[in-house]
């Protein structure tokens, strides 16, 4: 499914067709239980999170224009719901304890093969890459959790939070350079991630 059948798909849930609705679920529960694992760091309040948000989705669906971005528009609905609700529970240093290895571009852990050692380097390096996103302003840090935790893509990332996307851009760019400074200043191990530009 693109971002034209998630559109007709929503438009034929908006017209009470049940099963479109729960098309889009499947296709959207992954990403969003990853993107609220990173905000929450612990499984239950990310199931949780994710639950609530598409049931505010469904509740709300009189109100997502079928012309616009789909899943901008789901990621906006959590990125508002963690905030407001749940953010409180877990603290910085709580979520980078509990991150555990998880990879930042899509949340499984990266092929290190059988070696011991890999493992906890790339390990070490999650953790550090964590915390230094926790460490992030939040105008920056929004930016690095939709595009890399969630998987969004620029255009969908500006839609969510309402900038330009030459500001995402901006501010993925600044975001970057302020990860590479902290992880250098601290001497832990770097991880890699890729997003879609």
């Amino acid at each position: 499914m693109n971002q034209d059948d998630d559109a007709r798909i929503a438009g034929r849930a908006l017209a009470g067709d049940e099963d479109a609705f729960r098309a889009l679920v499947d296709k959207y529960s992954e990403r969003l239980f990853r993107f609220c694992r990173v905000r929450l760091g612990d499984d239950d309040d990310a199931e949780d999170a994710v639950q609530d948000v598409f049931i505010r989705a469904y509740r709300s669906l009189a109100a997502f224009d079928v012309s616009r971005s789909w899943s901008s528009w789901l990621f906006a609905i959590a990125a508002n719901r963690v905030k407001s609700r749940y953010a409180a529970r877990s603290s910085a240093a709580g979520l980078v304890e509990r991150a555990g290895g998880e990879s930042l571009v899509s949340g499984e852990a990266t092929a290190a093969g059988d070696d011991p050692a890999e493992r906890a380097v790339e390990t070490l390096a999650a953790e550090a890459l964590h915390e230094a996103v926790a460490s992030l302003p939040a105008r920056y840090r929004a930016p690095v959790e939709l595009f890399y935790f969630a998987g969004l893509g620029v255009a969908d990332v500006a839609k969510a939070l309402g900038l330009g996307e030459e500001a995402v851009k901006t501010r993925l760019f600044r975001a970057r350079k302020a990860l590479s400074r902290i992880l250098d200043d601290t001497g832990q191990p770097s991880g890699r991630g890729k997003g879609r530009h």
